[in-house]
């Protein structure tokens, strides 16, 4: 048990930590845990520290420590479940939830257990009770934000749009979804006839997703200004040349950003996040038109397409990791030993599209099994995806995990098979070997946790004619 005096010391903590100042709380907190290693606040406030600095693994231990010391306690184990979510430790974390709701004794542990329920399930493409968790939440809390955005994940991820889109915005301003404000603007409703601003938001994937989207809303605005993420400004502004478009997204603050565009473009009568304005134009599976609506440089796909002529073989690229750990990396990766039957089934250039550097592996990989793949630096270890857009758009065909090139090959009408893993994203939907963005992309799915690469590797030797496809057997 804590003393009168150490009981004020974790309050000071505490206010450190609210502060945003975790080395400041974690010298007060290290020092009490010398006397006192297994005091459940001690152990709690040690968990939330190091959240905040980012050592989510030391958070996970402190949690669940704390709840091997105090197991009837619900906010112990929400805390737990969220750290063992953020390792993607997902049955662990939902057996977690599930013991803070039977322990829960105040309501606020159980609104937050509804939503990390909705959250996990979503995580992992198990979309239906996802949007039955957040109708619970939302049934005591009708007005709760985390839980409407959960039900528009929920709801994107089955395909029901028109109603998913709504509850969608209100993930705006929340951690998933940047909120940018230029000058006191309201967002856009929709109305046609105004000048708009549509900025990027999220990662390199979405905003080539969303941007599907511009056309419509050039049809009805007076004016579109896009703010995207620097490397797309150039392949967006030659895709849609009646717009204007600024790679300006991620300057800060976001109050001065306008008065670096051209004076032309500094009065505008609103602005939305692009992936917003699904709102508008894509509430039914028939609103997607599933066209490529990204234009390659012609002069480079030319050069590109004149280098593989001299290869006499197909040319397919092959990305093999994607994500970041918070969406989940550590399922969205192999080796490329793992993928040796893929790439023994086709005599083919193979063409590296990993957007890190890679050529220490292909080349100790190519040694060991004489492979032909080869890293084009020029084209994917670059600044500006105009680069990778111009690769990517000569190429005969490409396999990827699920990742931002996938998006790319969908938006340039490039054959792509994605293959998509267990914890997918609301946009891959939960079945189904193709989504309604793309016409040119084949979803893959992971099943009962495994790849099967030779079958994957005879379908695509198969699909690229050199065996009859209707004598390869898929299981």
């Amino acid at each position: 048990m804590l003393n009168d005096a150490e009981k004020k010391s974790l309050l000071k903590a505490q206010g450190f930590w609210e502060a945003q100042k975790p080395d400041d709380a974690w010298d007060i907190v290290r020092k009490l845990l010398m006397e006192h290693p297994f005091e459940p606040p001690l152990l709690q406030m040690a968990g939330h520290i190091y959240e905040l600095a980012g050592n989510v693994p030391v958070s996970y231990h402190f949690f669940r420590q704390a709840t091997e010391q105090e197991p009837r306690e619900g906010s112990g184990w929400v805390n737990f479940g969220r750290m063992a979510e953020e390792l993607w430790r997902s049955d662990e974390a939902e057996r977690a939830y599930h013991k803070a709701l039977k322990y829960s004794n105040r309501e606020e542990t159980t609104r937050c257990t509804y939503g990390n329920l909705a959250a996990l399930c979503i995580d992992n493409a198990r979309y239906a009770e996802a949007e039955e968790w957040a109708r619970k939440g939302l049934e005591k809390w009708p007005s709760d934000e985390g839980n409407l955005c959960n039900l528009g994940f929920a709801q994107l991820g089955q395909r029901n749009w028109a109603e998913g889109w709504k509850n969608y915005r209100h993930c705006l301003g929340l951690k998933t979804r940047t909120r940018i404000n230029y000058r006191g603007e309201p967002d856009w409703d929709g109305t046609p006839g105004k000048t708009v601003v549509l900025y990027g938001e999220q990662g390199l994937g979405d905003e080539i997703s969303f941007a599907s989207m511009v056309p419509d809303a050039l049809k009805a605005c007076k004016k579109v200004i896009v703010d995207c993420d620097v490397r797309l400004a150039n392949l967006f502004q030659r895709s849609f040349p009646e717009a204007k478009v600024y790679g300006t997204r991620k300057v800060k603050p976001y109050s001065e950003k306008p008065l670096k565009w051209d004076k032309e473009d500094r009065d505008f009568d609103a602005s939305l996040a692009i992936g917003q304005i699904g709102e508008y134009y894509r509430t039914s599976a028939e609103s997607f038109p599933a066209t490529p609506y990204l234009v390659p440089d012609p002069d480079r796909v030319l050069m590109w397409k004149a280098l593989w002529k001299s290869k006499g073989k197909p040319v397919i690229g092959i990305a093999w990791q994607g994500g970041i750990p918070k969406t989940g990396a550590k399922f969205r990766k192999w080796t490329l030993e793992q993928l040796l039957p893929v790439f023994q089934s086709v005599d083919a250039h193979w063409i590296c599209l990993e957007y890190k550097p890679a050529a220490g592996e292909i080349e100790a990989f190519r040694a060991k099994y004489s492979i032909d793949i080869k890293e084009y630096a020029n084209g994917t270890l670059t600044s500006d995806y105009d680069d990778t857009a111009a690769l990517v758009a000569s190429l005969d065909h490409v396999f990827c995990m699920q990742t931002a090139v996938a998006h790319l090959c969908g938006a340039l009408g490039v054959p792509c098979w994605v293959c998509v893993p267990s914890s997918s994203q609301w946009r891959y939907g939960g079945e189904g070997d193709s989504i309604p963005w793309y016409s040119s992309l084949k979803v893959i799915r992971q099943t009962k946790g495994e790849w099967r690469f030779d079958v994957i590797g005879q379908r695509l030797r198969a699909h690229l004619g050199f065996v009859q496809e209707d004598s390869v057997r898929v299981a």
